[in-house]
């Protein structure tokens, strides 16, 4: 997970998309439409995408705000991460947050905190993992003890508090149960006049799992996706409603206009593919139906 941070990170310094002002224009999703459907095998991103760990789909707002949140429906997903051999790989779902230095010209550093669904027996938490933490002693990762019930529906939020700090809230509309984690964000400034955030839905490969189709170690990610395809690895029919942006208490809908980019992995543009690994459904930028689907 350490290297799908950096990754994403990587992906904001290598765009094509320039500074992230707020009138960037977004990936083109056509609102006038109820539903459209993108896929590995016939979407190409336009902007960046910094989490090519496995399957993924991200959508990154512009600079400026100081929160989101989202409703995760997990009670209706269905999840296996576990191989046939007994190995795993983890889901993710989680919100970022990028800082950018004063004028907001140039990406400095990031946190992503979230849910994350690992082990053997599976389970969702949350985490955090920090790219570059405000005090050296600060663990840069960070995971739950509590597990949250996979047959709920999950109210997640992610606000900037003060200068350098966030917090993650998250809730289950029925069970009640609750957690939270406050996080340092350095270089963040409150206002939110340095900072754009992302929600990213992933599959992502533990070391053991980072191997050819020959069962060679390997740090190929398409190599590696391909060496578990038809393994029954899946995270599908994952519903995320009601995407929100915040500038302290005004809220707005994420829509394409408060959005840089809209992305996945692997996309068009990715050789070696014969199925589509990401399918997500998109409804005008405040709903997605994500499958990452290993299995042809």
């Amino acid at each position: 997970m350490k290297k799908l941070l950096f990754l994403l990170c990587l992906g904001l310094l290598f765009t094509s998309c320039g500074s992230p002002d707020a009138n960037n224009e977004a990936e083109t999703i056509d609102d006038t439409k109820k539903k459209t459907i993108i896929s590995t095998l016939d979407y190409t991103n336009k902007g960046k995408m910094g989490d090519t760990d496995g399957p993924a789909f991200a959508v990154y707002s512009n600079l400026g705000y100081t929160g989101a949140s989202a409703v995760l429906d997990i009670a209706n997903m269905e999840i296996n991460t576990v191989l046939p051999s007994g190995k795993f790989v983890n889901g993710y779902a989680f919100f970022g947050i990028d800082v950018y230095n004063k004028t907001g010209s140039w990406w400095q550093n990031c946190v992503d905190v979230g849910l994350c669904w690992s082990g053997r027996n599976g389970g969702w938490h949350v985490f955090y993992n920090m790219y570059e933490p405000l005090n050296e002693t600060t663990p840069t990762w960070y995971e739950s003890k509590v597990i949250l019930p996979k047959d709920d529906i999950y109210n997640m939020s992610l606000t900037l508090t003060e200068d350098n700090y966030a917090v993650l809230t998250v809730e289950g509309q029925n069970s009640g149960i609750r957690d939270e984690v406050r996080v340092e964000v350095k270089g963040a400034y409150a206002d939110g006049r340095n900072t754009a955030f992302l929600f990213n839905a992933a599959l992502d490969y533990p070391p053991n799992t980072k191997v050819d189709r020959n069962g060679k170690r390997c740090e190929d990610f398409v190599e590696i996706t391909l060496a578990n395809t038809d393994q029954g690895l899946f995270m599908r029919s994952f519903h995320v409603e009601a995407l929100t942006l915040y500038k302290h208490d005004t809220t707005f809908p994420w829509t394409k206009d408060k959005c840089s980019a809209v992305s996945i992995w692997p996309d068009k543009s990715v050789a070696g593919f014969d199925y589509a690994p990401t399918v997500v459904e998109t409804f005008d930028g405040t709903k997605y139906v994500i499958d990452l689907d290993m299995n042809r």
